[in-house]
């Protein structure tokens, strides 16, 4: 049987899980798979969970919050069980047998069910319990197991793996989990549970749901109780997903670390080296574009963590990059936005002249195999989960780009003709890219095109107006339809060349990890540039972006 065949379940679903059947399916083929059936009680678990979670208990509500729901549960439930079978597959002295993967199944379908309110409980959605919730779902999930029977340390192992899960409280696993078995399955369903939704191809459109759990817990609970607990009180939604990779970087990954790092078990389920869901995660936060990590920095956490190359290959990478870029301690301490008004801005005007292509530079560093560091680099700039989405047209669009831009040694000129192929793939009036100058506090137009290029080109803008400006101030990316009704449009260039701006698309373009500037397109036909037109200006931005990488290491040395 293929892994990627799905079986349905000896026992039909009821027809309001019929949208959840696949996913059941793919975990019970994995129970087939490794212990050759789907027993009863398993079968009986998932449909039971699924009553509950559909308010068909006579003890509880159906479960009315967007974000922890059923869907996420599952989703939890089948990342733990292609981590348990990728475990076995390596760690076969240590092979964890049936009884672990139900007792993993329980935890991880319990796990959030605390969220659900108790029969007759009419207040919000359940929300409110976000501070309880672990301590709740252990209750459900111990009164449902003793009613079935299953043995008393079983309901305890399954509890303790749902107590875990509470991150903000995470303890030594060692004392809690005497079974060394027990203690991996329980570092699966946790490391499940941080995954499964950072991967989530709707991850950065739900934050709207857990904004509105948080929303409601706000109200139940006083200030000093948030206080107490140390809760983050967010004012806005935009506001969760700004600290997405911060979350990313500063939480879930140590936390994934104390964790064991297990969710690399994974590949060994897919096989061939891949992991869909660390690809999903890196679709996720590519869409929000990496704030001050180092470029080389970000690929090299992608490629560590697709298991492509070791901290050690990487952090060598990282110091010979550092040598390259000090060579004969001519710019020691120079970062990059500075890097760029010296050395980029004067490019964009220089005559063309010969010298090092951008391939020659990248090929002075061995810190990974070329074919693990394209990898890399693809799955940064373009994931499967937006290659999947681009149109035939727009992938030639890409190919001619990249073929364009390795002549980049032949000056600036390469990159106007990559931007009025852009405004045709657009369907828009102009482009141009704007680099931040931190001494002038402006945004100056490096390169426009457009019926107004000559005009424009060179214009500057304050740093603190106009739209270009606050996607550079706050990294990120920004499309409007009207700018007549947004506050951030300034539209002193416009007055001054006659032209009218309608509508705005603009993505920030990172050199080294850092902001230097900003990538625009103007006026689209219909005036609604779309969140594919993003993903697509986000993708050419990030291909400029490492050509002016090599271009600001040239022009710094000459």
């Amino acid at each position: 049987m293929t892994r990627n065949k799905i079986e349905k379940p000896d026992r039909q679903l009821p027809d309001y899980q019929t949208a959840n059947q696949q996913t059941v399916g793919l975990i019970f083929a994995i129970s087939r798979d490794e212990y050759g059936e789907i027993p009863p009680r398993l079968v009986t678990l998932f449909s039971d969970v699924g009553d509950l979670y559909a308010g068909h208990w006579s003890s509880h509500e159906a479960c009315a919050v967007s974000y922890h729901n059923f869907n996420h549960a599952l989703d939890v439930s089948l990342a733990a069980a292609r981590m348990l079978s990728g475990w076995n597959k390596v760690e076969q002295a240590l092979a964890l047998d049936e009884k672990y993967f139900q007792l993993g199944m329980a935890a991880a379908l319990f796990h959030d069910s605390g969220y659900i309110k108790s029969k007759g409980d009419l207040a919000g959605a359940g929300g409110k319990f976000t501070l309880v919730h672990v301590e709740r779902s252990m209750e459900i999930a111990r009164e449902y197991l003793t009613g079935k029977q299953w043995q008393p340390e079983e309901v305890e192992a399954v509890s303790r793996m749902i107590s875990i899960t509470d991150y903000a409280k995470l303890p030594d696993l060692a004392p809690l989990f005497k079974d060394p078995r027990l203690k991996v399955m329980a570092q699966m369903v946790a490391t499940a549970d941080l995954v499964a939704q950072m991967a989530d191809t709707d991850y950065v459109q739900r934050i709207d749901d857990l904004f509105a759990e948080f929303k409601e817990v706000y109200e139940f609970e006083s200030s000093e109780t948030l206080n107490q607990t140390g809760t983050k009180v967010y004012k806005t939604v935009q506001e969760i997903k700004d600290g997405t990779i911060a979350f990313y970087e500063h939480f879930v990954v140590p936390t994934l670390a104390k964790l064991g790092r297990v969710d690399r078990y994974l590949t060994f389920f897919f096989g061939d080296g891949r992991n869909p869901y660390q690809e999903n995660i890196t679709a996720n936060l590519s869409s929000h574009l990496m704030d001050v990590t180092s470029q080389w920095r970000r690929i090299g956490d992608i490629l560590t963590d697709l298991g492509l190359a070791s901290s050690e290959q990487i952090a060598g990478a990282l110091a010979r990059q550092r040598k390259l870029a000090n060579k004969n301690n001519e710019i020691p301490t120079k970062d990059s936005i500075t890097l760029a008004r010296e050395h980029l801005l004067p490019w964009f005007t220089a005559r063309p002249q010969e010298g090092l292509c951008l391939g020659d530079i990248l090929m002075e560093m061995q810190a990974v195999e070329p074919k693990s560091l394209a990898k890399g680099l693809l799955a940064q700039m373009l994931p499967d989960s937006l290659y999947g989405s681009l149109s035939p047209r727009e992938l030639h669009f890409l190919l001619q780009s990249a073929i364009l831009l390795q002549n980049i040694c032949k000056g600036p000129w390469i990159l106007g003709v990559v931007l009025e192929m852009a405004n045709e793939i657009l369907d828009c009036e102009a482009s141009s890219i704007l680099i931040a100058d931190l001494e002038e506090k402006t945004m100056i137009v490096a390169l426009p095109t457009g019926p107004k290029k000559n005009l424009v080109s060179g214009k500057s803008i304050a740093m603190d107006k106009g739209l270009s400006g606050w996607v550079y101030r706050n990294g990120q990316s920004a499309r409007v339809s009207n700018v007549s009704a947004d506050v951030r449009f300034d539209n002193g260039i416009d007055k001054n060349i006659d032209f009218a701006t309608r509508s705005i698309l603009a993505v920030p373009l990172y050199v080294n990890g850092e902001c230097i500037g900003v990538v625009e397109a103007l006026n689209k036909s219909d005036d609604n540039f779309s969140q594919h037109d993003m993903n697509v200006l986000t993708i050419l931005a990030n291909m400029l972006a490492n050509v002016m990488v090599g271009v600001l290491y040239i022009q710094s040395e000459h």
